[in-house]
């Protein structure tokens, strides 16, 4: 947790400095007179099926299968600049946890020459930071669109919650459990995340809208699974403001 946390203070004064500057190059009676656009975003996350490597219940890859993770997050937009187009800079944040349906498969051979299967619930939990650039468009008086991309910072966690083994072909449950080595793992590191969407002025300063996001990393859940690529898209609600 300490790395989350120093990379966490990386990206705020990123965040800092980059509105700092923004306050420089435009009017700063401008900028004082306007806070940034706040966006709140609710929705799930679709991360993409893969293998990995998990030789406590396999000889093979491992399947993992990801179920919708239920999301949610916080967007800031600061301008630079403010016209028909606005664009600047977009810090924010998100995550997304799943603690059953996320199962990882595998099988093996038993004592008695028979393929055991396995299957595991796990309890998946990532946490994500970003800095990058945006842009905002006005298609009508009431529409607005946008569209932002940067790097960002991920930190995940990956826990056993429960495991079954089966005979195969039969179905019929195998003796015993699995001896793990380990139950949980957890990561951080640096990948991109892109966001699109759409806005509908409900009120004065307040929207309504529909956006698509998306996020690509590589964890290591070394104690666990392994290497996984933790990407996919987003798909959510928003509510944006100027507070």
């Amino acid at each position: 947790m300490n790395r989350l946390s120093a990379a966490a203070s990386v990206f705020t004064l990123l965040a800092l400095q980059g509105t700092h500057t923004a306050a420089e190059e435009a009017d700063p009676a401008a900028i004082d007179r306007e806070t940034p656009l706040i966006q709140v975003f609710l929705g799930v996350l679709e991360l993409d099926d893969q293998t990995g490597k998990w030789q406590d219940i396999s000889d093979d890859n491992v399947d993992v299968d990801f179920s919708s993770l239920p999301s949610g997050g916080i967007e800031a937009e600061y301008s630079y600049y403010k016209g028909w187009i606005h664009w600047g800079i977009n810090p924010g944040g998100s995550i997304a946890w799943k603690s059953d349906d996320t199962n990882f498969s595998g099988g093996f051979t038993g004592e008695n020459g028979t393929t055991i299967r396995v299957d595991i619930d796990n309890s998946l939990f990532l946490f994500e930071l970003h800095l990058g650039g945006y842009v905002r468009g006005r298609l009508t008086d009431r529409i607005t669109t946008y569209a932002a991309a940067g790097p960002m910072v991920m930190y995940g966690s990956h826990e056993v919650e429960d495991e079954r083994t089966e005979e195969l072909p039969s179905g019929a449950p195998a003796d015993g459990e699995l001896d793990l080595d380990s139950n949980d793992s957890n990561d951080i590191n640096i990948g991109y995340y892109g966001r699109a969407g759409v806005d509908f002025e409900i009120q004065g300063n307040q929207q309504l809208g529909l956006g698509i996001r998306y996020m690509s990393t590589e964890l290591d859940f070394d104690k666990t699974i392994g290497k996984l690529d933790i990407k996919g898209p987003q798909y959510v609600f928003t509510y944006t403001a100027r507070f």
